[in-house]
């Protein structure tokens, strides 16, 4: 990972934090010896906790003999390993879910749930032992959207939503931040200090080949059978989370038999197990899911696909498919790389030309107002000549950032120039504009930037000039006369003393 990524993730805020009942569950894993009564003394504590250990021991999933009456049957039942990683599954599930941005976590522990199911299918398949190790991987395989959440509040759950599929909004993340939520979420389990398997299987869910690579020799993600399972369950589960169920089912078949040499009744029949484990798994886990019956006619149609077309066909169309997957991300890659300014990730001045002009003819054709501020720090200067350019390009990065939460998906944000600022706000008037830019101002001020290299965190205060266009003055009908007019109210809020808001007005002149 990139150190800039790195130090954006330390200045993020609201990142998830593991519970502490969590960190007890993996510090208890970590032991060398630990006994039942330990395990129970600690769980116990969670009456909700130990009734989920008590529905899991009796479940048809783990189909134990003898029905446990009691959180000490229970564990003596589903066996001490078994019981921690069930219960670092439910602890996460149930804490994991607080909206830090816009991300929908009903979705996301939905997609968890089939992921998990998934990869426990495809392991009991091909004989691979400790399933709770490898559901609870397959669940928590995706965690990094959480952090990408964190990072990209006001977008990533845009972003997600209108992903064409999951491979999709890896490539869009790719495009966005040069890293995947593969990696951020291997970033977090680290943090967290979780077991290596699940670090592993976060970092090879997409990319099991990685683990190949000779920069990876020593590495902890060395479970390359650990790898293809989970990338496996991933795929799988895009056949019932995503809008093109035929495509996805292709995806996956095409993966399977590359794999594992699965035909279409094998892989059919993976599928069947699948939906059947998705129903106990989110009564287990309490999560709202799909009906059984939908969970059924999906797995129906997918098998009803594959027998369609031959095995042949669906990996040459999925080959194509990646391909043209990758091509789009290149290109994305490219319209970005020219839209927007490398330093602050807001568009970048040439870009803006063209949207404002697009956003102004749209208000007047309408008849809608558009505001326009220009946004100036003050005494940015001394910040650059006292701590250096690097640390002044931190803080007008960090100033950014604080523009991106106080604005909407619609209006247009972009760096205008050195330690300036443009915002575009299209159908607000003066007494809304009026308390947006103040509250701007106040957040600029309130917020302390991190301007590296060991250097104490400073505050920096901001001008903003700008101006209204509504039809009833005929000096702003274009663009340049808008924000000609926004400039002159900057100024004002210059000489009248910084750190404050000033509206073109008839007495600007």
């Amino acid at each position: 990972m990139k150190p800039e990524i790195e130090k954006r993730l330390e200045r993020a805020q609201s990142l998830p934090t593991i519970p502490g009942v969590a960190q007890r569950i993996v510090e208890l894993g970590q032991q060398a010896e630990v006994d039942t009564t330990e395990v129970s003394e600690v769980l116990s504590r969670d009456p909700a906790l130990t009734a989920k250990i008590l529905r899991a021991a009796n479940s048809p999933i783990f189909a134990h003999r003898r029905k446990a009456s009691s959180l000490r049957e229970a564990i003596m039942a589903l066996g001490l390993e078994a019981t921690l990683t069930l219960a670092l599954g439910f602890v996460l599930v149930r804490n994991l879910n607080s909206v830090s941005g816009r991300l929908d976590y009903h979705a996301f522990w939905r997609r968890a749930m089939v992921s998990g199911a998934a990869a426990q299918s495809i392991s009991e398949r091909i004989g691979r032992l400790n399933s709770e190790e490898v559901l609870l991987a397959g669940m928590l395989q995706d965690i990094g959207m959480l952090v990408f959440d964190a990072l990209m509040p006001r977008e990533y759950g845009r972003l997600a939503a209108e992903a064409e599929d999951h491979e999709s909004l890896r490539l869009a993340e790719k495009n966005i931040l040069e890293v995947d939520h593969a990696e951020l979420g291997l970033w977090l389990m680290q943090r967290w200090n979780l077991p290596e398997y699940l670090q592993c299987a976060a970092f090879a869910s997409h990319e099991p080949e990685l683990m190949d690579l000779p920069e990876n020799e020593g590495n902890l993600c060395q479970q390359k059978e650990l790898g293809k399972i989970v990338a496996l369950s991933s795929r799988m589960a895009d056949i019932w989370v995503t809008r093109d169920s035929d495509s996805a089912t292709m995806q996956a078949a095409s993966l399977a038999y590359e794999f594992y040499g699965w035909d279409q009744e094998a892989f059919g029949e993976v599928l069947s197990k699948v939906a059947e484990l998705v129903r106990h798994l989110t009564d287990v886990y309490e999560i709202e899911n799909t009906s059984v019956e939908d969970l059924a006619a999906i797995s129906d149609q997918a098998r009803e696909t594959l027998t369609l077309r031959s095995l042949h066909m669906i990996h040459e169309a999925a080959q194509e498919r990646r391909r043209n997957q990758e091509l789009e991300a290149q290109n994305s890659i490219l319209k970005d790389q020219a839209e927007k300014d490398a330093l602050t990730e807001l568009y970048n001045r040439r870009h803006l030309e063209k949207r404002l002009k697009q956003a102004f003819a749209q208000a007047r054709k309408h008849n809608k107002t558009m505001a326009l501020a220009l946004i100036d720090l003050d005494y940015f200067k001394r910040v650059n000549d006292e701590l250096g350019h690097q640390a002044g390009d931190a803080v007008l990065y960090g100033v950014a950032q604080v523009l991106r939460q106080q604005v909407r998906d619609d209006d247009i944000l972009a760096r205008y120039g050195g330690e300036e600022f443009l915002l575009a706000l299209p159908d607000v008037g003066e007494l809304a504009a009026k308390g947006i830019m103040q509250r701007i101002r106040k957040a600029i001020a309130e917020t302390e930037y991190s301007p590296g290299a060991g250097a104490p965190a400073r505050r920096i205060t901001t001008s903003i000039g700008y101006a209204i266009s509504d039809g009833s003055d005929s000096r702003l009908d274009s663009v340049e006369a808008l924000i000609e007019a926004a400039d002159k109210a900057l100024y004002r809020a210059k000489v009248g003393g910084r750190n404050r808001v000033e509206l073109f007005g008839p007495e600007v002149h």
